[in-house]
């Protein structure tokens, strides 16, 4: 590597820039020193209206006329300091960002590489048993088109398929390749797929790994296919008539419960890709030229035999990509540095010259500024009254103290308009009933011909990205949807209401027809703009579906979120269904989500008396804090650290709803029965035991005269919830005071058995009758929306 090159010449020149600055900086801190006393002095004789120590007559035109002096010795000390904080952070943020940016590219090299490896070994699994049965003359030209999808990947030198022969259990027959000096590593003078064998180094690697892997990890898959073979043997023994049908289909199905495990076996047999040599995402070796080779087993079933290793998929990568974009950072971010220091020794220099000019003015500044927060009635409007003062003493301390305190009063004017503003808008989008001055409420309800609808949304602080919409298609179909944008603030909210918005336009033109019951087209459309917009930690997960009420079939189609809870009527309990993981939107791009199987669409019946209940982890991830029989704070000690412990993990401070919690409570509504909610570590639960006095201890729920709604469901989940957040210590007095919904109030009132103890206290809420306080009463904070949609098929 060359001795001198740009990176080492801009680092130098950096280097001697910031050496001289600190030159003028010792320089002129000697002559500023002197001066500070004098000007502490000065000041607070104008504060106090004395004259100036120095000359007691003099006037502050003189003090101007003094002033003059201290600029240059500002200047000075100004250009040292500024130089001198650019080299303290401009050696470790270079490093750092370098690191970084390294690290960054090596782990998208690594998760890209895994993409295109998954999505490989799935088509390989289809097309090389064809190939192998039919001899070539099916499966080949797919297998061989297979290695071309390396330009999706532009550090991908070549993909090569490997695995066992026609006619040989050896596993290093070529199948496929693009590498362009397969010939120079094959036995063969060109390559034949299946016949031809590698003969490079990795070949005994390959053998090893193939070779441990049938020995060591795939014992229960072959007895699973040995299980799968005796059924077969067993439905062909059986005489096919009408009589034996339901023993043969009993038979099929277990088939097809020990294929699935079969499936799942072998994709975690498979796991992550290896390398060779071994890949780091910190650090770039540069052993084999800056070359790594990625590669991923491949295993499928035949039932011809109880092998299921059949091969690798070869991914040879190039680091060069990755070595010159490091290099082009590092120019981009040297270049950087000099021009922010630049920039902020130009910038220092005015400054200073010009706030040494006014060094004179702080103390009738200050009286002005203080004025006018006093006459001014609306804080809102000192929006941008900040008072400019640059001096290295205490005045300057009390001019900052003075802006911080102006604009707190500011945000705090604008802090409850700004929200509820906000909130209001993010209502706009969910379907909830209205007041009479056309607000928005926390719950709605539709009901229909065949379901009854009944959502509730209770928001946290700020506006977030939880959304729960349903639309009427036709009369029979229904468009249904509950999305949970990551994060909270204006970029979630944003995110939701595109969602909301690309949700809406979809299905204004929705026909009942083949086209209209792919929902994944809206999927991937909401997925491609979020993953456009490039807002980082920032995506949505979601479910989408499309409600026959007529038959009770529901199509789903998730992005992130997977999980399916409803009541099953039939069983008397709450089930919930798996449905294919997928990425949320905006994760990857389309491409990406299309190579590893895609969004999408998986049928669920729901039956008559059912309750199909979408929910955001609001609800189940609510907190409450352990708290000591004096109400301070506390962690579970009850064993090691981060050992279970109930609900929780000890060493932790708080505890969560949990899903089992939620679904007890749903049971108990449909059961009309007694829910009792248990809060552990907590200072009310004296006797450790369930009461119904107003002594403490467990809270109980009678749900015996609830009629099955799905109002009265989600009524009581938001409504326990509630309670699972309150507390009621013994001095809590007027001031302490919890914000309740009415309707919550209202099924509390009729349900809750320690309803006296906790919510008899009261007050009015006049900001919005839709709410009230109860007093005397402390709660846990609500740290995320509740957005819960249920409905019930008739």
């Amino acid at each position: 590597m060359a001795l001198f090159t740009p990176i080492t010449v801009l680092a130098a020149a950096l280097v001697i820039f910031c050496s001289l600055g600190l030159i003028v900086l010792f320089r002129g801190i000697s002559g500023t020193i002197k001066e500070t006393n004098t000007i502490r002095k000065e000041t607070l004789a104008i504060l106090t209206g004395d004259s100036l120590p120095l000359q007691k007559k003099q006037n502050p035109e003189n003090f101007y006329k003094k002033g003059k002096g201290l600029s240059f010795k500002l200047a000075l000390f100004t250009i040292g300091l500024v130089l001198l904080i650019v080299m303290m952070f401009s050696t470790p943020m270079y490093i750092i960002m370098t690191n970084r940016q390294r690290e960054t590219l090596l782990e998208s090299l690594y998760a890209r590489s895994g993409v295109l490896l998954e999505g490989i070994v799935s088509s390989a699994k289809a097309y090389m048993p064809m190939a192998i049965r039919f001899r070539g003359d099916r499966g080949i030209s797919e297998l061989t088109q297979l290695p071309s999808m390396s330009f999706t990947l532009e550090e991908a030198n070549y993909i090569t398929i490997i695995g066992s022969g026609m006619d040989s259990i050896h596993m290093n027959h070529v199948w496929a390749s693009n590498d362009p000096d397969i010939n120079l590593k094959i036995d063969t003078p060109e390559l034949i797929p299946g016949i031809s064998r590698l003969n490079e180094t990795l070949t005994s690697l390959f053998e090893r790994i193939s070779e441990d892997i049938n020995n060591h990890t795939l014992k229960e898959a072959r007895e699973i296919e040995q299980n799968i073979r005796e059924m077969d043997r067993e439905i062909q023994a059986i005489p096919l008539s009408e009589t034996n049908m339901f023993r043969i289909m009993d038979i099929q199905e277990r088939i097809n419960y020990q294929e699935t495990r079969l499936a799942r076996i072998l994709s975690e047999i498979t796991g992550d890709m290896r390398s060779y040599p071994e890949f780091s995402k910190k650090e770039i070796n540069y052993g084999m030229d800056g070359k790594y080779i990625f590669y991923k087993p491949i295993f499928y079933r035949q039932r011809s035999d109880n092998n299921f290793f059949r091969g690798f998929v070869v991914l040879e990568v190039s680091l060069d990509i990755i070595t010159s974009k490091l290099f082009q950072g590092q120019m981009i971010l040297i270049e950087t540095i000099g021009a922010v220091a630049l920039a902020a020794l130009v910038i220092g220099i005015i400054g200073a010259l010009m706030l040494a000019t006014l060094i004179v003015r702080p103390i009738r500044t200050l009286v002005h500024h203080i004025e006018i927060i006093r006459d001014t009635e609306d804080k809102s409007k000192l929006y941008g009254m900040n008072i400019n003062i640059s001096s290295n003493d205490e005045i300057a301390v009390l001019g900052g103290t003075i802006n911080d305190m102006t604009q707190g009063l500011v945000k705090a004017a604008k802090a409850a308009s700004d929200l509820s503003i906000g909130k209001e808008i993010q209502k706009k989008f969910i379907p909830l009933e209205v007041d009479n001055q056309g607000n928005k409420l926390t719950s709605g309800f539709k009901k229909t011909q065949n379901l009854n609808f009944f959502g509730y949304y209770e928001g946290a602080k700020g506006v977030s990205g939880d959304y729960f919409d349903y639309i009427d298609l036709d009369g029979r179909y229904y468009a249904v949807i509950k999305c949970d944008v990551a994060g909270t603030g204006i970029p979630a909210a944003f995110i939701m209401i595109q969602v909301a918005t690309m949700f809406i336009n979809y299905f204004k033109q929705w026909k009942p027809n083949d086209e209209g019951m792919r929902i994944e087209e809206v999927v991937y459309q909401i997925n491609e703009f979020i993953e456009t917009l490039a807002f980082k930690g920032r995506f949505a997960a979601f479910t989408l579906c499309l409600f026959d009420s007529e038959t009770g079939l529901v199509r789903f189609c998730n992005a992130g979120d997977n999980i399916i809870n409803f009541y099953d009527a039939s069983e008397g309990k709450m089930r919930a269904i798996s449905l294919p993981s997928t990425p949320a939107a905006g994760v990857l791009p389309n491409s990406m989500i299309e190579s590893s199987g895609g969004y999408k669409v998986q049928t669920v019946q729901i039956d008559r008396g059912d309750i199909l209940l979408l929910y955001t982890d609001g609800i189940e991830e609510a907190k409450r804090k352990f708290r000591n029989k004096a109400f301070k704070e506390i962690t579970c000690t009850e064993g090691p650290v981060d050992t279970p412990h109930e609900t929780h993990q000890c060493g932790q401070a708080d505890e969560e709803m949990t899903p089992d919690r939620v679904k007890d409570i749903i049971n108990a509504v449909m059961a009309k029965g007694i829910y009792t909610l248990h809060k552990y570590h907590n200072p009310e639960d004296f006797t450790h035991q369930a009461v119904t006095t107003e002594d403490g201890g467990d809270l109980q729920f009678d749900f015996s005269t609830c009629e099955g709604h799905v109002e009265d469901v989600i009524m009581a989940m938001v409504s326990v919830e509630k309670m699972f957040r309150c507390y009621k210590p013994a001095n809590a007095g007027e001031e302490a005071r919890v914000l309740v919904d009415r309707k919550v109030d209202e099924f509390l009132k009729n349900h809750f058995l320690q309803y006296r103890r906790y919510c008899s206290q009261k007050r009015e809420f006049p900001e919005n009758p839709a709410y009230m306080y109860y007093t005397h009463v402390m709660e846990d904070e609500q740290y995320d929306d509740l957005t819960i949609l249920g409905i019930k098929r008739k």
